[in-house]
């Protein structure tokens, strides 16, 4: 997890509550073995929630992820009324917006977006920490051009008053 500016706030590996397909772990290069001294849900869960607690908190698919902490915590037996009070922005129907979507879904992948934004990646994609990063660049440039885009429609506006 990553604040505005790219600074990371908690950087772990969760151990799985479910076995790691084979496909996933081609992509991301992360079995179960890996995983295997991980902390589980429950030892993280309680940083997780102090961080996400009273701020909007931006993420890449929200409803991927979103469904992911309703889906682990029901593993746990936790409640999820904590989650349901976040503000959550999606960042993959934003960029969508921003440049356009190119599949049936209406979204974009990161990869695509931030390809298209200009973006370098820290890292590997398809890792937690590199695709936040990602996500924190990607939303930035976004914002920094919107806010071009409107400083330019000012100017041309006090051109035509003239």
């Amino acid at each position: 997890m990553a604040d505005a500016a790219g600074r990371i706030h908690l950087e772990t590996r969760i151990k799985p509550t479910v076995p790691i397909e084979d496909g996933a772990a081609e992509i991301h290069g992360i079995d179960e073995a890996a995983l295997a001294s991980a902390p589980a849900w429950p030892e993280i869960a309680h940083q997780v929630k102090e961080l996400v607690a009273g701020r909007p908190v931006v993420i890449f698919n929200a409803e991927f992820d979103s469904r992911i902490v309703w889906q682990t915590c029901a593993a746990f037996g936790e409640t999820t009324d904590w989650w349901e009070v976040i503000e959550t922005r999606c960042a993959m129907y934003l960029a969508a917006k921003a440049f356009g979507s190119t599949n049936r879904y209406g979204s974009i992948s990161l990869a695509t977006a931030t390809s298209i934004a200009g973006i370098s990646w820290t890292g590997s994609a398809h890792s937690a920490t590199a695709d936040t990063l990602a996500t924190v660049d990607l939303v930035n440039s976004i914002a920094e051009y919107r806010r071009d885009i409107e400083r330019q429609l000012g100017e041309l506006e006090a051109l035509q008053k003239r």
